[in-house]
């Protein structure tokens, strides 16, 4: 691979000459574009300002005209001396001033004095001064048009003025002017991004939103020009400073430097725009610290990738330098390995072999234990069974000996009566016997669709000595129909009989003795529900009813239920105990219905 022929100690050279190379030309990219876009965007709001700055100029320019051709202005300059005249022109040139929006408008003699204004009753009032000179007023003598920017003297405030002669006879008796206060130029602009001025033919600043830049100049002014802008007391003989720009203001788009001392330069790109009819500039300055911003963030961004990708390549070339070590590593490694897996695999087979034979050990233990269960509850029926079995063996002893009587008389009938009756007895007994035996029989543990009620029943004829001998009356309710479930039936009737026999006994000391045995359905469960009449089940014994080895009974192993418990759920079922109202216990096991299933 080609970093695998690559040196480590190159690449930090290669990666750091790429970065140069790419920052370099990325933030050039940028920089061109970012220009071309912010002057194409402030060549826009240029245009704007010019047109709003001629929409104001224009608003006033023909105001005076119109006024100069009204009687009142004539016959005011005619009789001068007439006070109510000057009264009615004063409130008149009020009144226009304010419905037009000017900041004043006045009248002035062919000497130069006002004789009327709009501001008659300020203490700013122009009444009685003389203006003869200023370049509007001469202009208007001249017979023509006039028009001046300069602050005013009376207010110190910038205004422009627009003049018009007065005429009688041919002959100018006099001048109207109308001021346009120039700060409401810069007031809908003031707080944009941008800086807007407006400089006069010796560019210094007359209009700006930056109150700072107003009447100083953007370059060096000479004497002579000095001297004039002086004489022409425009600007109330303000000393004119140079702001401190560093540019070609001669162009109509050129990059400005604004240095002040202590302080980082700042540039803009200043755009010019002429004011052909008063030889006024209009120019925009707009920071370019919006393209610094997005240059510096690229150069962060191109740093952070660089770096990542320095990273990369030297982990990627250390990867590469261990990656022969490893292989030497892996291959001796991967010989240590066969042999111990060859060792282990042995001891494996045998851990399985041992887990196998002690797996079968346990079922082995387990059917120990549930045939050890059965036969404890043999020996618990064992003395009812004794009984039940010496009364017919008595009887036949009886029936013989009295045969033997008859055969001796030859009563053969008679003979023949008790021969039959002792056959009943042996069949009786071997009922009995047969029923001993299959329940004492191994399970062979294969589950099948059996009917319940033969198996309560079976169950039943195996306690009825039990039942007999303790005076117990056992009821069954069994439903007409059989009722299928999957089961092993000599486990299931080893816990039919293993409840039964507790019950019995539970109802020792009881003076009511009553078991039902009901089986009932429900959906989808099989419920057999078989209730004494004992004193039931304490309360601090339920919890532990079915645990292994726990008993109530002095002489009991505690396997029974337990057991029990444990072959209800391996036929997916549940046994469960709980107390009746009154009196007596209740064990209920539920096990799933088979439907549309043969019987086996």
């Amino acid at each position: 691979m080609i970093i695998n022929k690559l040196n480590s100690r190159r690449i930090p050279f290669i990666v750091f000459s790429l970065y140069c190379l790419v920052s370099l030309s990325s933030a050039t990219l940028l920089w061109k574009y970012s220009y071309q876009q912010l002057t194409h965007s402030s060549q826009k709001q240029l245009e704007l300002f010019s047109r709003h700055l001629e929409g104001k100029l224009e608003r006033f320019a023909y105001i005076p005209q119109l006024l100069s051709r009204q009687s009142l202005m004539v016959n005011a300059l005619q009789t001068p001396n007439n006070t109510a005249l000057r009264e009615i022109i004063n409130r008149h040139l009020d009144t226009t001033n304010q419905i037009i929006g000017a900041s004043d408008t006045y009248l002035l003699n062919i000497q130069g004095t006002t004789i009327a204004s709009s501001n008659w009753l300020l203490e700013r009032s122009f009444v009685g001064k003389n203006f003869s000179f200023r370049p509007y007023f001469q202009e208007a003598m001249n017979g023509k048009k006039g028009d001046y920017f300069a602050l005013g003297s009376t207010s110190s405030k910038r205004g422009y003025y627009y003049s018009f002669p007065v005429k009688y006879a041919g002959e100018v008796i006099g001048v109207v002017v109308v001021k346009m206060d120039v700060s409401s130029i810069e007031k809908d602009w003031i707080g944009k991004p941008q800086h807007f001025l407006v400089t006069d033919p010796n560019g210094v600043v007359f209009i700006s939103t930056q109150e700072t830049w107003l009447f100083q100049s953007l370059s060096v002014l000479s004497e002579a020009i000095q001297d004039e802008i002086k004489q022409e007391w425009r600007y109330l003989g303000k000393h004119i400073e140079v702001l401190p720009f560093d540019g070609k203001f001669d162009q109509s788009s050129s990059l400005i430097r604004f240095s002040l001392d202590g302080k980082f330069p700042r540039y803009y790109l200043a755009l010019t725009k002429k004011y052909v009819k008063a030889g006024w500039n209009i120019r925009i300055f707009v920071p370019t610290k919006s393209i610094t911003y997005s240059i510096v963030i690229l150069l962060i961004l191109l740093t952070l990738l660089f770096i990542l990708l320095y990273l990369i390549l030297i982990l990627f070339a250390q990867r590469q330098m261990r990656n022969d070590e490893k292989e030497r590593l892996q291959a001796k490694a991967k010989q240590q390995l066969e042999f111990q897996v060859m060792q282990r695999t042995s001891a494996l087979h045998a851990e399985i072999n041992e887990r196998h034979k002690t797996e079968l050990a346990l079922k082995n233990i387990q059917k120990e234990l549930i045939q050890a269960a059965k036969l404890a509850v043999l020996g618990q029926l064992s003395a009812s069974i004794s009984h039940e079995l010496n009364n017919p063996l008595a009887a036949i002893r009886s029936y013989a000996d009295n045969a033997l009587i008859f055969l001796e008389r030859s009563k053969i009938a008679k003979v023949s009566s008790n021969l039959i009756r002792i056959t009943l007895l042996t069949d009786r007994m071997a009922t009995i016997s047969a029923q001993l035996k299959a329940f004492a029989r191994k399970s062979d543990g294969v589950m099948t669709v059996i009917a319940l009620q033969p198996v309560l029943l079976a169950s039943f004829e195996l306690v009825k000595p039990q039942l007999k001998a303790s005076k117990v009356k056992l009821v069954l309710k069994l439903p007409s129909n059989n009722i299928l479930v999957k089961a092993e039936p000599i486990q299931l009737e080893q816990i039919f009989v293993n409840i039964l026999s507790n019950a019995i006994q539970a109802m020792h000391d009881s003076d009511i003795k009553n078991i039902d045995v009901t089986l009932s359905t429900s959906q989808y469960q099989a419920l057999v529900e078989v209730c004494d009449t004992g004193p039931g089940i304490a309360e601090s014994d339920i919890g532990q009813l079915f645990e292994p080895f726990f008993t109530t009974k002095e002489t009991g192993l505690g396997l029974g239920l337990s057991i029990s418990q444990q072959i209800i759920n391996s036929m997916n079922g549940h046994l469960w105990a709980k107390n009746k109202e009154n009196f007596g216990a209740i064990f209920s096991i539920s096990l799933p219905l088979q439907q549309n299933q043969e019987l086996k």
